[in-house]
């Protein structure tokens, strides 16, 4: 008995305790990809969007062309990522990307020689196959998508040379995207003109329709397939309307409020936020709007409704019986 015992003790020790530690399954690392067409959705779970513009309650947010994600899980066509370049604190009460799951075939290995220098800057641009307006066009890529700029221009008609992913060249106006290096000394210089740009910006999406989850740039075109379907939510605007011009803030109108500096209705100036609490949870925010100066804002109102301007007076009178924060990241 007492020989039986020992090697039952030696049995389970081996089973604990493999004699080889390193030929135990590691946990699988992270994979970089990158977004490889203009728009992308990120979902709750791994089901594709409605095939109308509804409310749709599992569209987490949307990934741009040239975005960063991290790859955690693969499963039938689907993957799920971490948006590292949207900020996202509510899904587990900490900083991160926003996590939920795209589409495989939306996603590339991420080429660690393509480091994007250059970021579309208009409500859309075409990526032309050649340096000419004659030319063709491999994709119309909205605002916030990123590329890299080879330093190749063509001086006769403002156009500019760009290297795509899969390492197609490609040709994209000067004026439609800027150096990313150039927005972000415009932010940090506190240039007197970022103010006004902004509001400049978000005055490019007004009468766009509005998304539940959108982030990206509303494109008609009756005989492209959807979804993905393109448009802005109220945060997904604010968003847009900052990273076109240098400065990145989190994705979520609750997020965006944590991070802003407050100020008060006296100190607002264009482009400063104006956030509205949840009626029923007050510490919770579920809206955000974008300051434009002379007593009116511009906003994505909700879904059935586009993008609109309005006096900011009568917006607060919609809103009665809210609680109103302000907010800004600027100086």
């Amino acid at each position: 008995m007492e020989a039986m015992g020992r090697h039952t003790v030696l049995l389970l020790i081996a089973l604990l305790c493999p004699l080889h530690p390193n030929s135990a399954e590691a946990a699988p690392q992270p994979r970089s990809m990158r977004v490889g067409i203009p728009v992308a959705d990120l979902r709750k779970e791994p089901r594709a969007p409605l095939p109308v513009r509804d409310h749709d309650l599992l569209e987490q947010t949307q990934l741009l062309y040239g975005e960063r994600v991290e790859v955690l899980e693969e499963k039938e066509g689907w993957a799920r990522v971490e948006a590292v370049e949207q900020l996202e604190w509510s899904e587990n009460q900490r900083w991160q990307g926003y996590p939920g799951w795209v589409q495989q075939t939306a996603l590339v290995p991420d080429n660690p020689r393509w480091v994007p220098n250059l970021m579309v800057t208009k409500k859309e641009t075409d990526v032309l196959k050649g340096p000419g307006y004659e030319s063709s066009f491999f994709m119309r890529l909205p605002m916030g998508s990123r590329l890299l700029a080879t330093g190749r221009t063509n001086p006769s008609n403002e156009l500019r040379e760009i290297r795509l992913i899969d390492g197609r060249a490609g040709w994209v106006q000067v004026i439609g995207a800027r150096p990313l290096e150039q927005l972000r000394k415009k932010a940090v210089e506190e240039s007197p003109l970022l103010r006004t740009d902004l509001a400049a910006t978000a005055q490019q999406f007004l009468g766009d329709p509005y998304y539940w989850g959108g982030r990206s740039a509303y494109q008609y075109d009756p005989q492209a397939p959807v979804p993905p379907h393109t448009g802005v939510d109220c945060s997904g605007l604010v968003g847009l309307v900052y990273q076109a011009n240098g400065i990145q803030i989190p994705r979520d109108a609750h997020e965006q409020w944590m991070q802003a500096v407050p100020i008060s209705p006296e100190q607002l100036s264009p482009g400063d936020l104006i956030f509205l609490h949840d009626p029923e949870n007050p510490e919770k925010v579920t809206h955000v709007m974008l300051y434009i100066g002379k007593e009116r804002i511009i906003e994505g109102p909700g879904t059935g409704k586009p993008v609109r301007e309005i006096s900011l007076k009568d917006r607060l009178r919609e809103a009665k019986g809210r609680r109103i924060s302000f907010g800004t990241y600027l100086p």
